[in-house]
């Protein structure tokens, strides 16, 4: 499928504007195939354009009333063979002047890996669900349009669907018949916005300050859903209430609907009247605080895109940091208010460490203007930089003109381009016209944002001894241009009541307090800046004790980022990390010791081989998360995420065998669903589950997730064929697994400890991958690409193969960057493990 470029874009929007579309759907075939038809009004400057399709058959097409000869055009997906139309997924339409209506009816297939009209068969009861996903690139995948953002037009939805399904869409929503719904037109969206939800949903219903709310999962998950529904539309009404103060501007889009829906590939998306998020957000079992706090934050930052992305939206996808910057900057400022979580620690400890680890790659790229060349090459720049390092970046300028000025120029761009489309410079010019007396000037906040949004690269602010003193210096990125970026932050010294001073770090050095015994310097303390942090050099060896001792969680936090960085870069050995974090543990918050577990139990296995090391450095973790269980309170969201860390660190056997579903190991915490297969996972991972067992415990829980998780657990075992099986399902077009289920067997082919039999698949991952793409989405191949990567496989030779994997031009993008990434990760830990080796 060849997706739409940036130019050809730019000279459609030139030639089209789309008033409307109007799309019939009939959803009552049985089977993998359903039928859509799809009028367009619009009109045309000039005599040819094209729209897009992506179908099994081309039913009719029909232009202002002339029938046009279908047989012109394959049949087969996708339309257009290079002997017809010329460009796969294209229908030209010609003989155009003026305003047009153009019929386009066609049969096309359900997807199955999240992307167009997605079909999900719940394995608890039978029932069906459909979900369309139009982002991005994927519109077409179930009805004809002009698939760019700047085409917006108004929508209306007809569906045949059975007569026990609810269908829930962008407009309000009615039942006309026995299966037959009608969602009301919508004001202008673009076409990646447009959705559809179907199936015979379980809703809860509400209403906020004249705004009907509505909440939706599938049946199995009906009473988890009423279990959560009061404090979801509690959430939701109280955002609502946050952003109407905030913007100045009332909700935009009628009914605010959140389908909580399966094999969902984001974490949501913000299809303006009807919010689709991943149904695991629906918790099946007891939730940390972490998982709370994640959920609200997605509610929050889906939200803010209804101002910022949805009724102002990016004129082509270079522009994409506008819709998830600010989302993920506003979801900051307003979670914390309405949640009661401590959402700034959660912020730093997993947005920023994500954002930071792509900024240090040789991948990095601007904030701003990526220059998207396409619309697929567009998602290889979703990543953190996008959202946390455009979000940090955000809160700089917020500080740089006022609060007055940046708030101003926010609630202008909203009012001066509602339902249309704006640049990053339309957004540089409502900030610029609210300057005056005192505040930047326009040319001010023109060079502000070259050097932070323009400029990739996150800079190091670094401690360095000098002859009078300690002092703080800037340098340059180790990826990325020197820039001219200004750091605000707070210098503090840790632990206690140490000095604590206001800097804005250029590019001289700055003085920072002297540190005493015992005591470290730590810049951006408050957590102000986007920069990597390094310690002095002799302060690294006090962390440990720092961190068990500093009250301050948002010092410790950006301590913790300190140390990740530190690890990576060779300056902290891995022995030094583990000792940190088991130190730090018992005090640390919640939310962050949910991060930090993670990552410090992926890094032992990537920075140390097999073998005495790595075995003490496990030990060491592990007899640190059952010391933090024993102290847990009980009942509490530390105890559950104490015994989730234990479990996927121990290899005690016996003691996993003893946590059986129901029983209470330690006083407040049963071993739940989700807590027993995690159980599970870390038994097959040791060889102590048999392919029974896992049946066993699937018929236990025969639903949509316990079928995850025993995929998982069969390619987990220490067993070739397992590893063989799980390969051989990845390679396969003809596969019926779901996307879920193939990230399962992804995600089981390289486990510490296994490295061996996984060995194989190290040079198959080049040479295999890229033929996947021929029948994978987009964002499908990129996470099964990402989860069977060989990190593990920590050899020069696995090296040179990412190395020059990343320098091809005849595989998609998508791997390319995946092998860059991977080389990367690769590059370091041979690099600390040399290191260790030397000691």
């Amino acid at each position: 499928m060849v997706a739409l470029t940036r130019p050809e874009a730019q000279r459609r929007a030139e030639s089209v504007d789309v008033d409307r579309y109007t799309i019939e759907l009939d959803l009552t075939e049985p089977g993998d195939f359903f039928v859509s038809s799809t009028t367009i009004a619009f009109t045309a400057r000039e005599p040819e354009t094209f729209v897009e399709l992506i179908c099994e058959e081309l039913l009719e097409v029909v232009l202002d009333g002339v029938p046009q000869p279908v047989e012109a055009f394959d049949r087969t997906s996708p339309i257009g063979g290079a002997d017809r139309a010329g460009i796969p997924g294209r229908l030209p339409v010609r003989g155009l002047g003026g305003r047009h209506e153009l019929l386009v009816r066609a049969r096309s297939r359900y997807s199955h890996d999240g992307e167009g009209l997605h079909r999900f068969v719940d394995p608890a009861d039978g029932g069906t669900y459909l979900c369309a996903t139009s982002s991005v690139d994927n519109a077409k995948r179930w009805f004809a349009c002009f698939d760019q953002p700047d085409l917006k037009a108004r929508v209306s939805v007809r569906v045949q669907c059975p007569p026990d399904w609810t269908v829930v869409g962008n407009g309000a929503a009615t039942r006309t018949g026995p299966g037959t719904w009608e969602l009301a037109e919508t004001r202008p969206i673009s076409t990646y916005l447009v959705t559809l939800v179907a199936g015979p949903w379980h809703s809860v219903l509400g209403e906020h300050d004249g705004i009907p709310l509505g909440l939706h999962v599938r049946r199995s998950l009906a009473a988890e859903l009423d279990r959560d529904a009061a404090e979801l539309l509690r959430l939701t009404a109280d955002s609502l209430n946050a952003f109407h103060e905030l913007f100045e501007v009332r909700y935009p889009f009628g009914e605010y609907h959140q389908a909580f829906v399966p094999e969902f590939n984001w974490g949501a998306m913000e299809n303006p009247g009807c919010v689709t998020f991943r149904d695991q957000l629906i918790f099946r079992s007891r939730p940390s605080e972490a998982e709370l706090l994640g959920r609200a934050n997605t509610v929050v930052h889906e939200m803010a895109h209804m101002w910022f992305g949805d009724l102002v939206t990016m004129r082509w996808w270079d522009d994409l940091w506008l819709n998830e910057s600010f989302a993920e900057y506003l979801a900051r400022r307003v979670t914390p208010l309405v949640s009661g979580l401590p959402a700034g620690p959660d912020f730093a400890a997993a947005r920023k460490s994500w954002g930071y680890a792509a900024d240090r790659r040789a991948t990095t790229h601007p904030v701003a203007g990526n220059g998207a060349a396409d619309a697929r090459s567009a998602l290889d720049d979703f990543d953190g930089i996008s959202y946390a390092k455009g979000a940090s970046v955000l809160r700089q300028l917020a500080a740089y003109l006022g609060e007055d000025m940046f708030l101003g120029g926010l609630r202008e761009h909203v009012r001066s381009h509602a339902y249309g489309n704006a640049t990053f410079a339309d957004l540089l010019a409502s900030w610029s016209a609210q300057a005056g007396p005192g505040t930047p000037t326009g040319a001010d906040l023109a060079r502000w944002a070259h050097e932070w949004l323009r400029l990739a690269g996150v800079d190091i602010v670094a401690v360095e001894t000098g002859p009078s003193g300690d002092v703080l210096r800037r340098q340059p990125p180790v990826f990325g241009p020197a820039a001219d970026r200004p750091h605000a932050m707070t210098v503090a010294v840790l632990p206690g009541d140490g000095a604590r001073a206001e800097v804005v770090l250029g590019g001289e050095p700055v003085p920072v307090p002297a540190a005493g015994p015992g005591e470290l310097v730590l810049p951006s303390a408050g957590d102000e800046t986007w920069a990597t942090i390094r310690l002095a050099a002799d302060h690294w060896e006090r962390l440990p004790a720092v961190l068990a001792v500093t009250g301050d969680a948002t010092a410790r936090v950006v301590a913790w980022n300190a140390l990740r960085t530190g690890l990576a870069d060779g300056l902290v050995s891995p022995e030094l990390a583990v000792r940190t974090v088991a130190a730090g543990l018992p005090t640390e918050l919640d939310v962050v010791t949910a991060r930090l577990l993670p990552w410090i139990t992926a890094a032992v296995s990537l920075y140390l081989a097999p073998g005495p090391e790595r075995t003490a450095a496990f030990t060491v973790l592990t007899d640190a998360t059952r010391a933090l269980l024993a102290d847990a309170k009980p009942g509490g969201s530390g105890q559950l995420t104490a015994a989730r860390g234990w479990v996927g660190l121990t290899d005690d056997l016996d003691a996993l065998r003893a946590w059986r579903p129901g029983d209470e190991p330690f006083a407040g915490l049963t071993v739940d669903v989700e807590l027993s297969w995690l159980v599970l996972e870390r038994r097959a991972a040791l060889g102590d589950l048999t392919v029974d067992q896992i049946e066993a415990a699937y018929a236990a829980d025969r639903t949509a997730s316990g079928l995850v998780h025993a995929t998982h657990c069969r390619a987990l075992r220490p067993d070739p064929a397992a590893k063989a099986a799980a390969w051989a399902e990845l390679l396969d077009p003809a596969s019926t697994l779901s996307h879920y289920q193939l990230s399962a067997l992804a995600g089981g082919i390289w486990v510490a400890g296994q490295e061996d039999l996984a060995a194989p698949y190290a040079r198959r991952w080049f040479a295999d991958l890229p033929a996947t793409a021929a029948f994978r989405g987009t964002m499908s191949l990129a996470r099964l690409a990402d989860l069977c990567f060989p990190r593990l496989a920590v050899t020069a030779e696995t090296l040179g193969w990412a190395e020059a994997f990343a320098g091809l031009t005849d595989v998609p993008s998508g791997l390319r960057r995946t092998a860059s990434d991977g080389a990367d990760d690769l590059r370091r830990a041979l690099a600390v493990r040399a290191a260790a080796s030397a000691t």
